[in-house]
């Protein structure tokens, strides 16, 4: 599990109105939210969409309001709002406005980190899925490469090792119990769940994210496992196929990524469908029920090599729950 520091819109201190431009206001907010998180303990990690230097030098200096940052709006209207935008408001606007802070910035920020070539990664959006990862593909496709702009090696930040309690270095927790607060004749279920972290020495507050990393069935595992062919030795960043299945690839739903191999390995109409696919079409009508067991299933026989097919999946993600209650005991 994970503790995550909230990522809200709130913490824009600064005002829209205030004589700055979009980079100093994006400098002074986060200046100001680090002062006022002084007292955090080491121990909780510190998620509030900080930008790099790289990614703060990418947001533009016009202040344009962002009209496309509603969650609401369907992606091919908030695109239409920022045709014509430079690079970062066009791969904002591609992003699902949901500030929910699981990609590890803010909307803004990660569109300015992608821009400035200080983030790599397409498919960190979770609430945006493939519609938002494929709209970010195609833009910076038809950007010509010298806008987007590449880290500077003189300015990368020293390795440092990953805090405590962050996705990068999850702990354990204990689950204690889960109450039902609603009645029995209720129509609602919600439940208080109490999760021992004293043994992981986190600390949170109010608002803070609380990451749980699922697991994958292991019959599901073993399954892709056959299909493949992947013997049963075989061992990939340090362990067993079958264990990496489980614990560190999403199974579902089948990614772009998967779909462009498969293309590769196999000919005729097979390869049309698989590449259509891969663009987010569905040419047989069920692209929504395909998870990678029933993606190499359908073009069966197909056999990858283990290794290329891995780096075709995604990372499996935490799923992330809202802390409301409060750590201290007599408040």
């Amino acid at each position: 599990m994970s503790v995550q520091t909230k990522v809200a819109a709130a913490d824009a201190m600064i005002p829209e109105t205030a004589p700055f431009s979009s980079e100093q206001r994006a400098w002074l907010n986060g200046f100001f939210s680090g002062l006022l998180s002084l007292d955090a303990k080491a121990g909780a990690a510190a998620l509030d969409g900080a930008m790099p230097d790289l990614a703060a030098k990418a947001l533009v200096a016009e202040d344009d309001g962002a009209p496309w940052h509603d969650a609401a709006m369907p992606l091919p209207e908030r695109m239409q709002l920022a045709d014509g935008k430079p690079l970062p408001r066009r791969l904002f606007a591609a992003m699902a406005q949901q500030d929910c802070g699981q990609c590890g910035y803010l909307c803004e920020t990660y569109s300015a980190a992608i821009a400035s070539g200080q983030e790599a990664k397409l498919n960190l959006c979770v609430p945006g899925g493939k519609e938002t990862s494929r709209m970010l593909k195609r833009l910076l496709e038809e950007t010509p490469a010298a806008a987007v702009k590449a880290p500077t090696q003189a300015k990368a930040p020293e390795p440092k090792e990953p805090v405590l309690g962050t996705r990068e270095a999850p702990v354990e927790a204990v689950f204690r119990s889960a109450t039902r607060l609603n009645g029995r004749k209720s129509q609602k279920d919600t439940r208080h769940v109490v999760l021992d972290i004293g043994a992981g020495g986190l600390t949170y507050t109010p608002g803070d994210s609380f990451g749980l990393f699922p697991k994958n069935d292991s019959a599901l595992a073993e399954a892709v496992q056959r299909v493949l062919r992947v013997p049963p030795g075989f061992r990939i960043g340090g362990k067993p196929f079958r264990d990496a299945l489980i614990e560190d690839y999403a199974l579902s739903p089948a990614p772009d990524a998967l779909f462009e191999l498969i293309g590769l390995l196999v000919g005729g109409e097979r390869r049309q469908k698989a590449k259509a696919l891969a663009s987010g079409q569905d040419p047989d009508g069920d692209a929504a029920t395909l998870d990678v067991l029933a993606a190499l299933e359908k073009f069966a026989p197909v056999h990858p090599d283990p290794e290329a097919f891995a780096e075709c999946l995604e990372p499996l993600q935490p799923r992330l729950y809202s802390i409301s209650s409060s750590p201290l005991v007599t408040p």
